[in-house]
Formats: C-alpha cells, structure tokens, sequence
C-alpha cells in the first residue's frame, strides 16, 4: 500500500496518508500513534480534510489511551525524551539517560499499537526518568525553598508512582521522580505543597491558605489542572 504523504489535521495531529490500487471507499484506523488513512486515488486535499473531518469523532473516541508514535519527542523543563525506531536490534529497546535529552530507540519488531510495547516502553521510559530525576527536581526545590524561607531537613527521590511527594514529621520532603513527566507549575504545585506541610502536617484551612500563599492565589487551579493532567507514562 502505497503512501502517498503526510498531512496535519486540525483534531488528529500527524496523519499518513497511503492508497491501495482500486480501492473504492477510504478507510482510517490508528497504527502507531498516528491516523492511517486510506484513501482511493486521485483524491484531492480538500476531499482529504473533509474525510478526516466526518472521521474525527470516531477515531477520538477509540482513541488508545496512552500509545508512542516515533519519531516523537517529549520535552518537559530540563529534559526532552525522544522516541525512534532502530533496525539494528529489532526485537530490543534501547534507552539512554542523559541530560538535556533521554533516548528510547524501539526496534522494527515492536507494534506500537499494541499494549506490551506500550508497557516496556512506559517503563524504559520511567527507568530514565529516575535517574536524572534528581538533576531535574532537585536544584527546583532547593529555588523555591529558599524563595518562600523554608529549610526542609534534607531532600529525596522516591520511586513511588502514585504518591508524588511526601514530608515526613522530622522534616525530610520526598518527591516522585515522576514529575519528571510535569510541567514546571504542576512540578512547582508538588514542591510547595511539600513545604507547607513543614508548618501544618494536615489539609487545614490553614494548609491551604499558607500553600495558596506560596502558589500567588492559584492552588485551586494547579490542583484541577493536576486532577486532569494526561500522564506520558502509565503510573501503576
């Protein structure tokens, strides 16, 4: 099946366009994070757009909750992670941790529509995550610490996914390394609730008020935002 190219739609982002020879009807499915649309021959762009647009319902609804597509990058303050596929171990991935860029390479053998590769490659990619996690957040916390006059114990990196941060009753703040996955006033949402709790180990009104103090009046909007946020890596 023939590609023909590459458009960007409005709703669907990247979709690949290809044709079959005497294909009648057009036809669009997801195959690899992105949209594939087949379409008859001879078919102009604008009946293109119009095709993609009666398709669009459809396709968000069945969406694949969390799918890679590569080539792909993800950038977040401090790190990108960048996705692409490699011929040279096809049935392997291969991750590399650094700064200011991770690389996850995924080998021709892998289905990127199917839920394995999506797990390895969640777990590749929070494997990196971990490891410069400290280089990321840490230097962050330490900013706004010191810019709100507060002066945790000692700070750590956890492994958990689902507790994005803790502070203990001596002092000590622990941060997940996934806000490694946040943008900076999610991360900066994280890091100041944490502070609070060295002066109201609680979620009194006191805590909010002093936390919302710290965040210039918008607690309650990061805290939606964080209820809403599309996680790139399955947190288990």
């Amino acid at each position: 099946m023939p590609v023909i190219g590459e458009i960007n739609h409005r709703q669907l982002g990247r979709v690949v366009i290809s044709s079959r020879p005497n294909s009648r009807r057009a036809t669009a499915r997801w195959r690899n994070g992105l949209v594939s649309l087949n379409v008859p021959r001879q078919l102009g762009l604008p009946a293109i757009n119009r095709l993609l647009d009666d398709f669009a319902p459809r396709l968000l609804a069945c969406r694949p909750s969390l799918r890679y597509s590569a080539p792909s990058r993800m950038s977040f303050p401090g790190v990108d992670f960048v996705i692409a596929r490699q011929s040279v171990a096809p049935s392997r991935m291969l991750a590399k941790a650094s700064l200011p860029v991770c690389s996850l390479e995924i080998g021709t053998d892998f289905d990127l529509d199917d839920d394995a590769t999506t797990r390895m490659a969640s777990t590749l990619l929070c494997r990196m995550a971990r490891k410069v996690a400290p280089d990321i957040l840490l230097p962050r916390a330490r900013e706004l610490a010191a810019r709100i006059g507060r002066n945790p114990v000692g700070w750590t990196i956890s492994t958990g996914f689902r507790t994005l941060g803790s502070c203990s009753f001596r002092g000590y703040i622990s941060l997940s390394y996934v806000l490694v996955f946040l943008p900076a006033d999610l991360r900066d949402y994280i890091i100041c609730h944490e502070l609070a709790h060295l002066s109201e180990m609680n979620h009194s009104p006191r805590f909010h008020t002093l936390l919302d103090s710290y965040l210039d009046g918008r607690e309650a909007i990061l805290a939606a935002r964080l209820r809403q946020y599309s996680w790139p890596v399955l947190r288990r």
